[in-house]
């Protein structure tokens, strides 16, 4: 079990970042510099994507940089401006809530690819994948904030340890966390299998829209190249 750990807790997380960075660049580079995911807006605008698209996309931004700040930032830095215990129950709280709004969301907009045929015969195998995926994600990320509810500081701050040890290239970083739920451990090889295969995905639109628009200046992006999937 150690070994199966130290690869999925250890390892995993190099080379996810190591294939998301080559995907990257690879697609800034060397492939077309335009964005092919093919838009369902045009298809079919109702209800389901004017609420479950914001809902979806800003729920996980927080997400995302909740989780970039909350296990990234070390202890002592957090105890500058407030007590950890502090510190963990804001990352639950928020976590709670923007998870729900993610799930919500997505859920919503599931639900828009099965009951509308227009939008339903223009997704590929490729979209469900992603999405269920994303899906599963959000799911586990919602029960490990409630199983943070019921563990104690150590066991929270363990995450915090683990994370900045893989910054640091602590070998034993992994260590930190081998007695945590089953669950976080789930999550955590699921994000990084996400991360592995985002670049080679329309999820690329994420990073790719930006930064093409902050090199084109104000102007508007070609619309029948730059239409983004809202999932």
């Amino acid at each position: 079990m150690d070994y199966v750990n130290g690869l999925f807790l250890g390892y995993l997380p190099y080379i996810a970042l190591t294939a998301f960075l080559i995907g990257v660049l690879y697609h800034f580079f060397v492939s077309n510099k335009t964005i092919h995911a093919t838009s369902t807006q045009f298809l079919e605008k109702d209800w389901l994507i004017k609420w479950g698209s914001p809902l979806f996309h800003y729920g996980i931004i927080l997400v995302f940089f909740g989780h970039v700040f909350g296990l990234f930032t070390p202890p002592f830095v957090i105890e500058w401006f407030m007590p950890l215990e502090t510190k963990r129950m804001l990352a639950i709280s928020i976590g709670l809530c923007a998870g729900f709004f993610a799930f919500i969301g997505l859920s919503l907009l599931c639900i828009r690819k099965f009951v509308s045929s227009r939008v339903h015969s223009t997704s590929s195998f490729q979209d469900y994948f992603i999405v269920f995926l994303i899906l599963v994600q959000i799911s586990l990320g919602l029960l490990s904030t409630y199983i943070t509810t019921q563990s104690t500081l150590a066991d929270y701050l363990a995450f915090d340890y683990w994370a900045q040890g893989l910054v640091w290239f602590e070998p034993n970083a992994w260590k930190h966390i081998l007695e945590a739920n089953i669950i976080y451990k789930l999550h955590i090889v699921n994000g990084f299998f996400i991360f592995m295969i985002f670049p080679y995905t329309k999820l690329m639109h994420m990073i790719k829209a930006p930064v093409m628009y902050m090199f084109r200046g104000n102007k508007m992006f070609d619309s029948s190249k730059t239409l983004i999937d809202k999932l």
